[in-house]
């Protein structure tokens, strides 16, 4: 029986396009894991991580008419706040975490040989740790921000908050397998092809 799988690291800062990175690869059939889209779901799902959450911050983060957490209020905290913003990472991270090592377990049991996960939060971490190679997506911070403020209606300095609080792209190019240039007018198809781990 199958025990391993070849998992690949999907990172890059906001509006670097690692989302549009990884709906490509999902396309050449390799199963994606992303991080952000889970972690939402987990805040609601997930009984310890509500439990932990409203600990932290008090019950007025579910007080939704639908009972589920209120993201704008939380994101207005964590995004101005950095203890906060550790303090819930460190709350959503093992909970991720968790759920990811089910999601590869199962693809490893339906015999399915490379799988990725999307994170922005991969470098550094202990994610880090649980994959094979590391991409990173990356491109000029204007380009970022315009993208950015469009995708998200946001304003030009909520967006370039959000990169302040996140790891420079230096930083991340540094643990580094493979690098995907996403600045406009830079085709991403050809480089996306060039992987190894998509023949």
């Amino acid at each position: 029986m199958q025990t391993k799988i070849v998992t690949i690291g999907i990172t890059g800062g906001i509006g670097s396009g690692k989302s549009l990175v990884s709906t490509i690869l999902a396309t050449y059939g390799i199963p994606v894991y992303d991080t952000d889209k889970r972690a939402k779901a987990l805040y609601d799902t997930d009984a310890e991580l509500r439990a932990e959450v409203i600990k932290l911050f008090g019950p007025e983060l579910y007080a939704t008419s639908d009972g589920r957490l209120d993201r704008p209020r939380l994101a207005s905290i964590i995004f101005s706040d950095t203890t906060a913003l550790e303090q819930i990472n460190a709350l959503v991270h093992p909970a991720v975490r968790r759920d990811f090592s089910y999601w590869r377990e199962e693809l490893i049991r339906r015999g399915v040989c490379v799988c990725a996960i999307e994170s922005a939060l991969l470098v550094g971490g202990v994610l880090e740790r649980m994959v094979d190679g590391v991409l990173v997506v990356m491109a000029d911070d204007e380009v970022r921000i315009r993208r950015a403020m469009h995708r998200d209606a946001t304003a030009e300095e909520a967006i370039r908050a959000r990169i302040r609080s996140q790891m420079s792209q230096a930083d991340m190019t540094c643990s580094a397998t493979w690098i995907i240039d996403n600045n406009d007018g830079q085709p991403l198809l050809p480089q996306i092809e060039a992987l190894p781990f998509i023949h």
